[in-house]
């Protein structure tokens, strides 16, 4: 969280002040959520010291507490419940957030308390600070095993974080901000370089936002000073920046100029909904690293047994060498003495004809010796027939993972993740966990939705995203005179066109894109893509999902392209 967000989000906390301290509780062990009662409203005020997701603001969210209190959370409850918020300010509009709170030590002395949010990424902190400015505590304690530069730990004076000498941006002037501007080869970083809580990413925003360079550093020095000023006086337009697949890249309070956008009532929700979508985002990412080695591993074993397989089939020489011996022992048996330990016997299959020496065992007759070699050639015979069997179901199975792992790559949610885990699962790659009853409602209640597409005829075309999407898609969901289409002999999805008459050509060609572009060839040129009617589509009985078979055909070639694909999205 940047500080032009947390300049924002501190004007918002002013309706605070004043308020009464009723409820405090500590739902994560870097996180705090503080009830306040302020001008007859009840506000839950929640501060996080994560060091991925750091951040403050007013929220709606209920959260539930452990069930034994964190020691930090026991001392805050001692020091500041039911206390009042005397003042909520944000130091050289910096990200650091102060709160004081009014409150009476045991003997009903009248203390004041400081909490102190430092929100600085993975130096963010949680601070309770007395009034002779002597740390009580921390949600994160810095002893000089981590930090030489600066202590956090009880009775220790606070310090603020090092940081390098910076302007308060409310208290520059247009000329400053002009002089700032003028002459800089890289404006966004001198203005960043200049003033407290702005990023280089966010600086260059916020110029383009005030005309530079179009319009000079003079005319942008006189609405930078504007602009902060209305900053501070609570006048801001809370924004989410929103990057081009609709991922959210930050939160501004302003409008950003030629950036995709999502504005919201306040700058609290701004930030509420941009952390909660970076979570559902970063679960994503976590659930599919799992899932991808899990398939990876499976796709590793499978690998080896085609390996073995493979040796196995190709022991032709030593099928034939084993029933050689068991001849030549046999056509020589009145010629070998009984327990010799070899034989030596002339191989007449040779051209020319040689001789050549056999094991024998002597614990045994040469009959005996013939029989054991007749039988290990017969033994090798059979294992190399079900070798052959064996390497063609590991290649199908080889196969369909390396569909599941693409799949994996269309998977943008919680809803086709646990689609990809119940398939998993029942095909033994993972082991079904214990869910609690909501859990597993949940997961049961959630069912994934295609990709939607329109064509430039304006037909709507469906694309899965997984398998039992892709099976859910042909099978139930489209009408057998519907037009279906999938990259030949490659894996990718299934796509349907709605519309059951004559196809227009651009749509045939808009969904065959579409195919080839979610598929594994998403990267090639001139890529196969059948169609045909769904009613010629059919699963065979006992298939894996996503698996069909198709009659009636016929092939069209394209090459995929990103841009024109998403030129097609609803």
């Amino acid at each position: 969280m940047d500080g032009l967000s947390l300049a924002a989000v501190c004007r918002e906390l002013q309706t605070l002040v004043g308020g009464k301290v009723d409820k405090l509780q500590q739902p994560e062990r870097d996180e705090l959520l503080i009830g306040v009662y302020s001008g007859g409203n009840n506000y839950r005020l929640l501060i996080s010291a994560s060091p991925e997701n750091c951040r403050v603001l007013l929220t709606d969210e209920r959260k539930t507490s452990p069930i034994d209190a964190p020691v930090f959370l026991m001392l805050l409850r001692k020091c500041i419940s039911g206390a009042r918020i005397a003042s909520v300010r944000q130091p050289n509009t910096d990200r650091v957030i102060e709160i004081e709170f009014d409150s009476y030590t045991e003997l009903f002395e009248q203390t004041r308390y400081r909490l102190v949010c430092e929100i600085m990424g993975r130096h963010s902190n949680i601070i309770l600070v007395d009034e002779d400015g002597a740390v009580v505590d921390a949600i994160r304690r810095v002893s000089p095993s981590v930090s030489s530069a600066r202590l956090v730990l009880p009775k220790v004076r606070y310090e603020y974080a090092p940081s390098k000498a910076k302007l308060d941006p409310v208290s520059v002037d247009a000329e400053r901000f002009s002089a700032l501007l003028k002459g800089a080869v890289k404006p966004a970083s001198a203005l960043a370089d200049a003033v407290y809580g702005l990023s280089p990413a966010i600086a260059g925003l916020l110029l383009t936002s005030v005309g530079y360079p179009a319009d000079g550093a003079d005319a942008a020095g006189v609405r930078l000073e504007s602009f902060y000023r209305d900053l501070a006086e609570g006048v801001f337009r809370p924004v989410i920046v929103n990057a081009d697949d609709g991922r959210a890249i930050c939160t501004l309070p302003f409008i950003p100029v030629g950036e995709d956008f999502t504005e919201y009532a306040s700058m609290s929700q701004a930030v509420e909904s941009f952390y909660s979508q970076r979570a559902a985002q970063e679960n994503v990412r976590r659930r599919t690293a799992a899932y991808e080695r899990v398939i990876k591993n499976a796709m590793g074993k499978l690998e080896r047994k085609l390996s073995i397989y493979a040796d196995a089939i190709s022991g032709d020489e030593d099928i034939e060498r084993l029933r050689l011996f068991g001849e030549l022992i046999t056509a020589n048996l009145h010629t070998l003495p009984r327990r010799a330990s070899s034989a030596v016997v002339i191989n007449y299959h040779a051209d020319p004809i040689e001789m050549i020496e056999i094991p024998l065992d002597p614990l045994i007759s040469p009959a005996d010796n013939a029989q054991r070699y007749f039988q290990k050639s017969r033994k090798a015979k059979q294992a190399q027939a079900m070798a052959v069997k064996m390497r063609a179901e590991a290649a199908s199975e080889l196969d369909y993972l390396e569909d599941l792992l693409y799949t994996l790559s269309c998977c943008d949610g919680d809803a086709e993740l646990n689609e990809l885990r119940s398939e998993l699962i029942s095909g033994g790659y993972l082991h079904e966990t214990p869910q609690s009853g909501r859990s597993a409602a949940r997961m049961k209640q959630l069912a994934s939705k295609p990709y939607e597409f329109v064509s430039r005829d304006g037909i709507a075309i469906l694309v899965g995203k997984n398998n039992q999407q892709n099976d859910r898609l042909t099978l139930k969901m489209a009408l057998p005179e519907e037009m279906w289409l999938h990259t030949k002999d490659i894996h990718g999805s299934h796509v349907i066109i709605r519309s059951r008459g004559d196809i227009p050509d651009a749509s045939l060609y808009d969904a065959a894109m579409l195919a080839a572009y979610y598929s594994k060839a998403r990267g090639s040129s001139n890529v196969p893509v059948d169609y045909t009617r769904v009613k010629y589509v059919k699963k065979p009985s006992g298939a894996r999902p996503g698996m069909v078979v198709y009659t009636h055909q016929r092939t069209v070639y394209v090459t995929p392209s990103q841009e024109y694909a998403e030129s097609l999205r609803r």
